[in-house]
């Protein structure tokens, strides 16, 4: 039976850097608050010239050399972001002509911070199918263009950074299959618990965006933070033991844990929820924030550069985000 493997990665994050000092001049907080609710310390925002397709760019350059492909060999490109290029066509479409590949499919996908996850199982049935041989899944945001340093939107601007990460697979060589599973999840009961009201066509009207939208703060995000993290807790760590009760092993058996880096917070209260040891547990998230979907394949990308992922070990991902919508990924690099 044809398998998929993870062939490359890599990952791109902007040059500035933004502490926790540096949000103190723009909002009401502290570095003290920030780091007791989050963890987070620092973050990368790109200049206001960089689109988001732009940052996708050199991660998608870097995932395919490091893979031993060239552009020309993609046959298929997936990409997930939140923060796209315009509000349509689909930012795909933006990074496909600056990255010379026209004429292959695009396609963009929105399951926000569980895009990998997503664009994973995507990949490996195309691949395990037939259909395309190499394929280049992107996850990239542009996260500062959405801070709102208001009381309202305050709990999640500190968290949010920019950057992207990008991923390559392709046929295994059938000795070492690198996708053993995908499982995804969603529950759009709780939607409106972390979400963007305006520009929409649910809003009982005929425009589509107004001046009182802006003013009223409905472009930006808003969340229910306890719902949010009580979900998030629960819905990664019963990913975790799905996977494990679905490929028949334990938690000793995972070489490395690689969540989505919502918050410090969150992450430590997995770690106790399911009683991995930290050192097995990939973190970034005090250096670069929340990037949504970019969180993972930058984390993935530099827990193999760091020497954190030995040949042949299994790595499981995991993910929630915004939907509400979750999932896991079961690796062996």
């Amino acid at each position: 039976m044809l398998r998929s493997q993870i062939l490359g990665t890599g990952h791109y994050l902007p040059d500035r850097v933004v502490t926790n000092a540096d949000l103190m001049e723009v909002m009401e907080t502290t570095h003290d608050f920030i780091v007791e609710r989050t963890g987070v310390e620092r973050r990368r925002y790109a200049d206001d010239a960089t689109a988001c397709s732009d940052l996708a760019v050199p991660a998608c350059r870097a995932a395919v050399e490091d893979a031993g492909l060239t552009m020309d060999q993609i046959d298929l490109v997936i990409m997930n972001t939140i923060t796209p290029d315009h509000a349509d066509p689909g930012c795909a479409f933006f990074l496909q002509p600056k990255l010379g590949l026209s004429g292959i499919p695009v396609l963009d996908i929105k399951q926000q911070c569980a895009g990998l996850i997503y664009g994973l199982s995507l990949a490996d049935h195309f691949i395990r199918a037939a259909t395309y041989r190499h394929v280049l899944v992107v996850c990239a945001e542009k996260l500062s263009t959405r801070i709102d340093g208001s009381y309202d939107g305050r709990n999640i601007a500190i968290l949010l950074g920019d950057g992207a990460g990008a991923v390559v697979l392709g046929p295994s060589d059938g000795q070492n299959p690198g996708i053993l599973s995908t499982i995804l999840h969603a529950d759009g009961g709780g939607a409106k618990n972390l979400f963007t009201a305006a520009p929409g066509s649910a809003l009982g009207r005929k425009e589509h965006l107004t001046a009182e939208d802006i003013d009223a703060g409905r472009v930006h995000f808003r969340m229910v933070g306890k719902e949010v993290f009580q979900n998030g807790v629960h819905r990664m760590s019963e990913s975790i033991f799905e996977m494990l009760d679905q490929q028949g092993l334990k938690l000793d058996d995972i070489g490395l844990l690689i969540p989505h880096q919502a918050n410090l917070r969150m992450l430590e209260a997995i770690v106790e929820r399911i009683a991995i040891p930290m050192d097995k547990v990939f973190v970034n998230v005090v250096d670069h924030g929340n990037m949504a979907s970019a969180c993972l394949p930058v984390a993935l990308d530099q827990a193999r550069s760091a020497g954190r992922i030995q040949p042949g070990q299994l790595v499981l991902l995991v993910a929630f985000g915004s939907g509400f919508v979750w999932g896991s990924a079961l690796l062996r690099l």
